[in-house]
Order: C-alpha cells, then structure tokens, then sequence
C-alpha cells in the first residue's frame, strides 16, 4: 500500500517537473518575466527623473514652467541676480507653495539667478535700502550683484483681483483670481539690468474712462509706471511724462488744456490715444487733429463672419499688419477684438507734416453705419461707405518728432480683453507704450490661475493623443501580437 502511495506521489511530481518542460510553461515564463523587466524598467526611470529633477508640464498653458520669453531673458544675462523671498517664520499666507515652483524654476533655468530666503522678523529692516514702501511677507526683491540696483515687488502686485458682487449684501468686493509672479519677476530682473523705467500719465478729470487693473498690471510687470494726470489743475504736462494716454472725454478740455497738451506735442511728447466719436468734445477733437487724425462720425460693422465675434457684427476682429514695428511681434492668435470702433483717417491740411502708417484694418467686406437714437441698424445699405477702414495708426510729426499710437474706439484695453491670452490687446498696450517710449517691447506673460491650480490639465490634442494610445494603439499593438505568437506555434 505504502509502495502504491510512493508511486502515486512520484508521478504527481513528475508531471509537475514535466510541467516545467512545457512549450506552454516557458511562453507564460518568457511573458512574465519581460512583464516584470518593464515593471522594473518604469520604476527606474522614474527614480533617476525624481533625482534629477525630471518633470514634464502638462497644464494647458504651461503654468508650470517658464515661458519661452522668460528662457531667453535668463540666457541673455551677463550679470549675477538675486531675488530676495521675503517671509515671516511661523507666518503662513497660502502662496508659500507658487513661490516655491518659481525658485525652482528659475534657479534650474538660470545659474546667474539664485533665490535667498529673508526672515523679516530676524531682519525687519532688510529692504530699506531698496525700498521705502512697507514691506509686506511673500514679497520679492531683486538685487543686480553688479550695481546694487534693486527692485521691490511687492505680493499685493502679484496677486490679480475681479471686482464682483457679493450675492448676500449685494456689495462689490476684489476676490483673488490668480498670481503674476513670472511676469513681475521679468520686469523686475529687465528694470535692474537696464535701470529704465517708463512714466505714462493717464489724462483724468473729465469723465474719462479708467484704465482697468489688469491693464495697469500688464504695465507695471513691463517696467512702465501708471500716473493719473489732473490736468484742469495743471500748468503743464509732468516732464517726466514718456507717454500721454488720452481717452475720450465725457466732459471736453479747457481752451487752456488744448494749449497745454499742443505744447507738450511741440516739445516732441507722444501719445496713446484711444479715439471715439462724441458730441460736444470739440478740443478734444482738436487735439486728435493736431496729432494728425480724425474720426470718422459712423461705427464700423465688419461683413466678413471670420473677422468679427459671432454674437456681433460691431466686435471687430482686424488684420493686423505686421510690418509695422509696433505691431510686428504681437503675441496671441489673429485676434485683437475692437468692439464699436470708428474709422480712422489722416487730417486734410493738418498744422504740421504728419507720416503715418497702418497698424490695423478691417476687411472690405466692413461698412460703416449711422448711430441713430443711440442704435445701429445692421442692415448693409447701399449708400453705406465700405471697407476696408483703419482701425489702428501710427503717426509721426516730422517737424516736432511728436509720435502718436491711434486705436479706435474705447474698449481696446478693457480687461474682458487685455487678460486673455489668445487676444493680441496687452501686447498691442505694453508694445505701444514701450516703442513711444524708445524701449524694448515687453510682450504678454501668462498669469496662474488660481482656478485651475489645484487641478492638472491636459489639452485638447494631448487628450486625443493618449486617447489613441490608450483606446486604439495598445489594443491594436495586442492584437496583433496575439495574432503573430498564435501562429508561430501553429506552424511549430
């Protein structure tokens, strides 16, 4: 009986030794091992890019890394910067975490700029040399090693705000959107490099449009100081002013005001204006003239349904044309939406010389309508003028160098514009001022949203990508290798 166990016993065994021998057994063999090599593979490859700090950005708008202008102003470097993070120990705001991304980023981009940690209860007066602002935690301040230039940056700058209301007390407030702290930081590193700043002096006190914040913070992080102008006050425009920006007014100047701002023109000042048509503005229609432009009285409605917005004929989406120096490098898609603009023409028997050149137009398929009773009749007539109508000059007095950026309408540089980055509008604010100015163009860096921080997104076309990866190449590539193993054993 023990002998027929035995026997028993040592058959199972064979057939599990057998087992081993199998075609079946080495195939599943040969699988599992090349299954566990890959495992092991990815974790090594994972472990050596965690070492050296390997990562791939895949935000939608690269927030997580520097854009391509900021590269080339770090490479372009020729001196040591540093960037002084001032902080309170014990003391936290929420944004210790966006700093710290950017420290890493420009540190590994750029061996001329290194980041210090500054305690401000240890050092409370640290940034007096620098600064004689009150100086705030989460704050930055930019050093050139060289001259000892520095620059503050204070977070309050940083931090982008949207006026909305508050659905409880039906009371408007400024809630946090999101953080410019590239941009800030660029201008920052471009003011201690250069030690060039812009003044421009907005034109106040007649019911002017106000430049709106995101605007304003697009100047600041381009190294260009937003003044508010009083001028029914004045004696004369601020001889500090590099550009005087002009919107129309509700309330039309003074006969001492035209006489001002054509002085300040005489002495070779520039401008930026954004020109509308208005009735009972007649100096400020002057003072348009004697920089060489005129509105024309009618609203332009463009025909061609690629260049305006869908939902309206009157938001203009103009040909930009590129071989103007101002507007050569604006960044963003084709569109620089003009909503409600007018057409722009060069004044008939101007005082001066004038040479102007076109910055934007529209298509010939546009045509301009009367304002009747506050509306526009979208009906093309037959008497309507028809494109294609400028939008945008350039204007030159060759007598007293006085130069002039024209855009037409008033919403140019609203924020429902200006922030976005698909629209061409702040690089056409910063490149405006800058060329006026007699400096570099600053073009537009991207903001981080605080709406999408928390969140890792993908585009579309690297969705559809692992899509295809995922659904059709790897099921496929499976397949197919079933297919090509099924029949190499069947021909064994």
């Amino acid at each position: 009986m023990e002998k027929q166990n035995d026997k028993k016993a040592m058959s199972f065994f064979n057939k599990i030794g057998a087992s081993f021998k199998r075609k079946g057994f080495r195939s599943g063999l040969y699988a599992t091992a090349t299954s566990v090599l890959v495992i092991v593979a990815v974790v090594i490859v994972n472990l050596i890019a965690s070492a050296l700090g390997v990562q791939k950005d895949l935000t939608a708008t690269g927030e997580k890394s520097l854009t391509a202008e900021t590269r080339e102003l770090l490479d372009s470097l020729d001196t040591d910067i540093t960037c002084y993070y001032l902080t309170k120990e014990g003391a936290a705001t929420g944004l210790e975490s966006f700093f710290e991304m950017y420290i890493d980023l420009y540190e590994d981009a750029s061996d001329r700029v290194t980041f210090e940690t500054v305690d401000l209860l240890l050092n409370p007066k640290f940034a007096e040399p620098y600064t004689d602002k009150t100086v705030v935690q989460c704050s930055v301040i930019v050093v050139n090693e060289a001259t000892q230039l520095g620059k503050y940056i204070s977070v309050q700058d940083m931090v982008l705000t949207e006026t909305t209301m508050d659905t409880e007390t039906f009371q408007y407030k400024e809630v946090p959107v999101g953080l410019d702290i590239e941009g800030r930081i660029n201008g920052a590193i471009r003011y201690v490099v250069n030690g060039q700043q812009t003044n421009l002096y907005a034109l106040s006190g007649h019911g002017e449009k106000v430049m709106e914040s995101q605007a304003q913070n697009l100047l600041g992080k381009a190294n260009i100081n937003y003044n508010i102008f009083e001028s029914m006050t004045a004696e004369k425009v601020p001889e500090d002013c590099d550009v005087l920006f002009v919107t129309v007014p509700n309330k039309d100047y003074s006969d001492a005001e035209l006489e001002m701002f054509k002085a300040y023109a005489d002495r070779g000042g520039d401008f930026l204006i954004l020109a509308e048509k208005q009735a009972n503005v007649s100096n400020y229609d002057r003072l348009l003239a004697y920089c060489g432009v005129q509105v024309e009285n009618r609203v332009i409605l463009e025909g061609d349904a690629t260049r305006h917005n869908p939902s309206s004929q009157a938001e203009l989406y103009p040909f930009i044309d590129t071989a103007n120096d101002i507007t050569k490098n604006l960044s963003g898609a084709n569109y620089l939406p003009l909503p409600y603009a007018y057409a722009l023409t060069l004044v008939k028997d101007a005082e001066h010389e004038i040479s102007v050149s076109r910055l934007l137009y529209t298509s010939a398929a546009a045509y301009a309508k009367n304002v009747e009773n506050g509306k526009i009749s979208p009906t093309q007539k037959a008497d309507d003028p028809v494109g294609p109508f400028t939008v945008g000059m350039y204007l030159k007095n060759t007598e007293t160098k006085s130069e002039a950026v024209v855009i037409s309408g008033g919403y140019a540089f609203n924020d429902t514009y200006t922030k976005l980055s698909n629209y061409a509008n702040a690089s056409l604010l910063t490149g405006s001022v800058n060329y006026l100015a007699g400096v570099d163009t600053v073009s537009n860096i991207r903001t981080l949203s605080f709406e999408t921080e928390e969140m890792l997104t993908i585009n579309a076309a690297q969705a559809n990508t692992i899509a295809i990866i995922l659904v059709i190449a790897v099921p496929v590539v499976l397949i197919l290798s079933g297919i090509y193993v099924m029949l190499r054993r069947k021909n064994r």
